[in-house]
């Protein structure tokens, strides 16, 4: 008997000392600022903000063209503090329509354009190899009698970039066929953002790891595809190649929408009967605050100006009677009006 107490009072402290393991809450931002998702220049992007002065003034840009003809804008992506990481978020497959639309001064739009979240930062390494046949005569001189041709082998290593929200991320922009701005015109550029976020209705405690959990499940076959699309692209960076990101179509981001629907649907019958917990399907329709930006000359290069038909004309005609009035040849006269062009240099 007194054996039986002394091993029951030896267990009661520890079934005392016994208490519930810590829950972890996942952080969130409380609030989405769409106003700080916003296109800058490349100058904006190099300038450093430790007094944290605000972007203000009229910014420019140049519209640049590719070796092909096809005009085209470069600007950064920024979106510090607004709560919403979007190239993690477009990888995560909560993102699923992104756009960077440019609009002209009449309102018409002239570019639209996805979010580029690809980066690939590839490291290349040549390696040398140089065989040579050597003998060494009485004098111990060494003597080369064949010399071969060097080995050189490539290793290339792609590393994907991770960005966060406090990274700027590069864009371009490709201008419509016949939309090129003029210099001195005024265009604004938004970004549109179809944002699915699945409400959770109390049940859970908080949004704890594993309601988390439920809802990347949500997602895994968007998540999955870009991963794997991601993985595709590396291959082909390793390889020399440069190809985009394939976007999704009309129809794979209705799929898509519905196979979220049906995987949050299925999910609140299971917890229907255990938890009292209900997710909801919520899409969101982001639209940022638009940015003027002011076109400017590309680099200050000489803009040809294209005269008028009959401008042309009197011009030529004119022209005609100055030669008439100049002596000697103008190949002799390398100041000669004639080999003077029309052309007015940007500042």
């Amino acid at each position: 008997m007194i054996r039986t107490l002394i091993l029951i009072l030896a267990l009661v402290p520890l079934w005392v000392c016994k208490s519930t393991p810590p829950v972890s809450f996942r952080s969130q931002a409380e609030q989405i600022n769409l106003n700080s998702v916003r296109m800058i220049t490349k100058a904006e992007a190099k300038q450093t903000d430790k007094e944290g002065k605000k972007l203000g003034g009229d910014p420019t840009v140049a519209v640049e063209t590719s070796e092909k003809g096809q005009s085209y804008i470069q600007l950064d992506l920024v979106f510090e503090d607004s709560g919403l990481n979007i190239i993690e978020e477009i990888i995560a497959g909560k993102i699923l329509e992104h756009y960077i639309i440019a609009l002209n001064h009449k309102g018409e739009v002239i570019s639209k354009q996805p979010v580029n979240f690809q980066a690939f930062e590839v490291t290349e390494t040549k390696t040398e190899k140089v065989r040579n046949k050597v003998i060494a005569n009485e004098s111990k001189e060494p003597i080369t009698l064949k010399k071969e041709d060097a080995e050189t082998t490539t290793h290339r290593e792609a590393t994907e970039r991770q960005y966060t929200d406090k990274d700027s991320v590069p864009q371009v922009l490709v201008v419509f066929d016949g939309k090129t701005p003029k210099t001195g015109d005024y265009i604004s550029i938004f970004l549109e953002l179809t944002y699915i976020h699945p409400i959770l209705e109390p049940g859970c405690d908080s949004l704890t790891k594993a309601c988390d959990q439920t809802q990347k499940s949500f997602f895994a076959e968007i998540a999955a595809r870009n991963r794997s699309e991601l993985d595709k692209l590396k291959e082909k960076y390793l390889n020399g190649h440069i190809e985009s990101f394939p976007n999704l179509k009309d129809k794979e981001l209705e799929t898509l929408k519905l196979g979220i629907k049906g995987n949050i649907e299925r999910k609140n019958g299971m917890f229907g009967i255990k938890e009292p917990s209900k997710y909801n399907y919520r899409e969101w329709k982001l639209v940022s605050a638009p940015r003027f930006f002011k076109i400017v000359p590309n680099n200050g290069k000489p803009v040809v100006i294209e005269e008028k038909t009959e401008d042309k004309k009197e011009t030529q005609d004119q022209d005609n009677d100055r030669l008439s009035d100049e002596p000697g040849s103008i190949f002799e006269a390398p100041t000669h009006s004639i080999h003077k062009k029309r052309q007015i240099f940007t500042p």
